[in-house]
């Protein structure tokens, strides 16, 4: 993308607030946004497919194209999950989870990998912070970070809205068809960084079907405008409805080889592995303050679960023979759970879990981490560094061979 056009984009956001451009349109767009929005937040099943670009411009630079790709992508309750990513000069990389077992695929390596665990889906925006091309974690995909953020972007914008208007009509092309749709335009309020977001969809009133969303957020960092902008182009968008089991199981294709692991970028926790942990401060289920830092002395073991993740039910009652066994010598077995104290506690409960549970609702752990999938386990020595990485369920023998590295 342009220089020029990443700065007309960055002052068509600041300015937009003005009043509506293009023509006059007949439909009533405030209950449209209110619409979209509901029926993003109440589905649980979804699926789009279509092409992506996210562009960023950090201050006087010139703006940068930061990524494009066609992207497949499909959510369904219980931890199942597919995306389909395939990148301009990158390779193509499918993700699949039925819940219970988790594939990563490379097409042009003809390799896969399987793994008793379920894939965790997070909507937050905190990742893309610094995606402005400035000093990015060149790792992680941007491509994935923001297909994710498409849904919970669209359930969100009604309630934190300051402007919302219509803009026109917009063409697209969906579902093979071409057509000549409304656009609305909702505006955010000022956040504490000088920050708003802005969403345009092309939309059709009627059955509330996107053919376009644009995103964009401006802020101020570090006393510099920061703009970054995704575009999706829909071929198709389907939420809230049945999606079939079909789309969330993985065949191998002939000659595809099964490896330990394939190169995706940002999917594992592999990264962290001899460096240090990074730190972080939860409550346990009961409310007790955790700083990792001041755990230094002993190792760690941190498994990240939730209630739904079988694998994660099976892994469970290994750590807690772990746990029985080593705590005595030091070892200090701490669960990590995103799903809020309630349903976390009643598992626990349940289940006679002997270790605590750090209560990580807002995700701020599993995406410092980067949890992909559970259950994850990292082991973390007395120095603080972590020394071993586990995705998908072990069983004790496994785990009790981990901890000679720590000197247990």
């Amino acid at each position: 993308m342009s220089r020029q056009l990443i700065r007309y984009s960055l002052v068509y956001f600041i300015f937009c607030a003005a009043g509506s451009r293009g023509q006059n349109v007949s439909f009533d767009f405030r209950k449209v946004i209110q619409d979209v929005a509901a029926k993003c937040e109440s589905a649980t099943e979804y699926a789009f497919e279509g092409d992506m670009e996210v562009a960023g411009q950090n201050g006087s630079q010139p703006g940068k194209l930061l990524a494009k790709a066609r992207v497949t992508y499909a959510v369904a309750a219980s931890g199942k999950y597919f995306l389909r990513v395939e990148g301009i000069n990158k390779d193509e990389y499918v993700l699949v989870s039925d819940g219970q077992k988790s594939w990563a695929y490379v097409p042009k390596l003809k390799q896969y990998t399987a793994e008793e665990a379920a894939a965790v889906v997070s909507g937050d925006d905190e990742d893309e912070e610094d995606s402005s091309g400035s000093g990015s974690d060149q790792e992680h995909d941007l491509t994935e970070t923001f297909v994710h953020l498409v849904i919970p972007t669209l359930a969100g914008m009604a309630k934190t809205a300051a402007i919302a208007d219509s803009n026109g009509y917009g063409d697209v092309k969906f579902e093979g068809k071409k057509e000549k749709w409304p656009v609305v335009r909702v505006v955010s309020r000022e956040d504490k960084q000088q920050g708003r977001n802005r969403v345009d969809l092309t939309v059709d009133p009627a059955t509330l079907n996107i053919g376009r969303m644009l995103w964009a957020n401006s802020r101020v960092s570090n006393h510099q405008k920061v703009l970054i902008q995704m575009t999706m182009n829909f071929t198709s968008f389907r939420v809230g409805e049945k999606l079939p089991d079909s789309t969330f199981v993985f065949e191998p294709p002939k000659k595809a080889k099964l490896v330990d692991t394939v190169p995706i970028p940002g999917q594992t926790g592999s990264f962290l592995l001899s460096h240090p942990a990074p730190d972080f401060e939860l409550k346990t289920l009961d409310g007790e303050r955790i700083r990792l830092s001041e755990l230094r002395g002993h190792p760690v073991l941190l498994s990240f679960w939730a209630t739904w993740c079988g694998p994660c039910r099976r892994e469970l009652p290994e750590l807690a023979k772990i746990h029985t066994a080593f705590k005595d010598k030091g070892l200090l077995v701490f669960g990590v759970n995103d799903e809020g104290k309630g349903t976390a506690r009643g598992y626990v409960n349940k289940a006679e879990l002997p270790f605590d549970t750090l209560d990580d609702s807002g995700m701020k752990v599993n995406r410092m981490y980067r949890v992909h999938s559970i259950p994850s386990v990292f082991l973390i020595d007395a120095d603080g560094k972590v020394v071993r990485f586990f995705k998908g369920a072990h069983d004790e023998a496994a785990l009790r061979e981990a901890l000679k590295s720590v000197g247990l």
